[in-house]
């Protein structure tokens, strides 16, 4: 949506913005439905992709897709040896690909005879750089109708009613009275605002849930959350009764996750993936994340590009099997973790990743230039916050933003730097209470973020 329909859009009246939602899922869904989508939903089989890993399948997915591209995508036509794998080993022989490359010309990745009918699509850059990127549309199709399959796996039946909450612009950030949301004919879905969630807003919104009849869940990982955290503190109230959350976008802790599950009394399934290439796996009952290898293929990389094992931290790096025309081939994602290394235990079989550990980018630099990760741990000692953020301003000061909830008790921030200064050494930690936590463009929190 360009800035000046936008502007029409939210100074329009509430009912005007509801026939322009509608008439929008019309465009969409034509858009993400025709070609192969009915095909590959057919296609198609979570229970048994997930049950039974088929190797010699990917094998034989790459080297369809290798073929191609040395064929048809100028880079690959310079840069690869081989339009064939015998192993999924000799992938690594393939040349790692990251968005700083690509923005050089982005052409040299795309079928430039198809360019026109491609996706154009870009991320919030996280780094301070949008990256401006092209999706081919099989590709578009296969992973939409993956997402459908996965959601109606988990949700146990496909044309349930349904409430997503995301970053799409419904009203005003200022706006102060319901509705936050507007329901979708088309998708059967209640779509809610995640920039209007407060401790005096979330019983409108599960009213909503009441009013609208929904049954299952999905959409923005800290959403669910902050709504989770206020109906755990109202005990005299009635919920709908829903039968799975299905988050993407942001990650959960383990308790964060457990929160929302007892607030809303149902499974949480976290997904795990890149507006890139579409969902890449999906979180099991033991908190790890499977892949989808029907769909891609994952590596874990070091610093220097080279393979990790199972069980260390390394970047994410991912193949979408799907995109031949605009091919994300051992693509670096920017995300870490760690892949499993041995057997998850809870009936899936294949890879998994065991943690997401979060950005590349998602570090403390402190003042003798180390970069400390892995932080989310330190918030554990925090009574009654609803989140909290890292902020730093420049290297070795930390400025920690707590939103509280009514029993939030300030002494415990006292462990909570002690624990931070576990790990930062000599920098500077501080605290403030914030009313709510930065959000991205998109609606999304981030629990690092660097202004520097």
């Amino acid at each position: 949506m360009n800035n000046i329909i936008k502007q029409v859009y939210l100074n329009s009246p509430f009912f005007i913005k509801e026939i322009f939602a509608n008439v929008e899922a019309v465009r969409r869904n034509y858009y993400r439905k025709r070609g192969q989508y009915k095909e590959n939903s057919s296609s198609i089989d979570i229970s048994e992709m997930l049950s039974n890993y088929n190797e010699e399948k990917q094998i034989r997915d790459f080297n369809l897709l290798l073929k191609h591209v040395k064929e048809n995508i100028p880079y690959y036509r310079g840069n690869l040896r081989s339009n064939c794998i015998n192993s999924l080993e000799e992938i690594t022989l393939l040349p790692l690909i990251d968005k700083s490359r690509m923005r050089e010309n982005i052409k040299d990745f795309v079928n430039e005879e198809l360019l026109s009918t491609f996706w154009k699509g870009t991320t919030s850059g996280s780094t301070g750089t949008p990256f401006f990127y092209y999706r081919d549309k099989k590709s578009l199709q296969f992973h939409y109708a993956l997402y459908d399959k996965l959601c109606a796996y988990f949700s146990e039946g496909e044309f349930k009613r349904k409430a997503r909450i995301s970053g799409v612009n419904i009203l005003k950030v200022e706006h102060k009275k319901p509705p936050y949301w507007y329901f979708i004919k088309l998708f059967n879905q209640l779509q809610c605002s995640t920039y209007h969630i407060n401790a005096v807003t979330y019983r409108d919104y599960i009213n909503a849930f009441k009013k609208y009849n929904i049954e299952w869940g999905s959409g923005y990982a800290s959403a669910w959350l902050h709504l989770a955290e206020n109906v755990l503190n109202d005990k005299q109230l009635i919920m709908p009764k829903l039968s799975t959350i299905v988050t993407d976008s942001e990650g959960l802790s383990n308790e964060q996750k457990f929160k929302i599950e007892t607030a809303f009394n149902c499974p949480v399934y976290q997904t795990y993936g890149l507006s890139e290439v579409g969902t890449i796996a999906v979180q099991c009952k033991n908190n790890h994340y499977h892949i989808l290898t029907d769909a891609c293929h994952i590596e874990i990389v070091d610093e220097d590009g080279f393979k990790v094992k199972n069980g260390k931290s390394g970047q994410i790096v991912v193949t979408d099997l799907h995109s031949y025309n605009a091919p994300f081939i051992r693509y670096l994602t920017g995300d870490t973790g760690i892949m499993g290394n041995n057997d998850c235990g809870c009936g899936w079989n294949g890879p998994y990743i065991s943690e997401l550990c979060g950005r590349v980018e998602d570090y403390i630099l402190t003042l003798d230039g180390t970069k400390v990760k892995r932080l989310g741990h330190i918030a554990k000692p925090a009574k009654g916050v609803v989140g909290m953020q890292l902020i730093q301003y420049k290297p070795g000061f930390v400025e920690i933003h707590v939103q509280p909830r009514d029993d939030f008790n300030p002494e415990s921030m006292n462990d909570v730097i002690k624990l931070s200064k576990e790990y930062l050494g000599n920098t500077t930690v501080t605290w403030k209470s914030v009313e709510s936590l930065e959000k991205t463009k998109s609606g999304k929190i981030k629990y690092v973020i660097r202004k520097f």
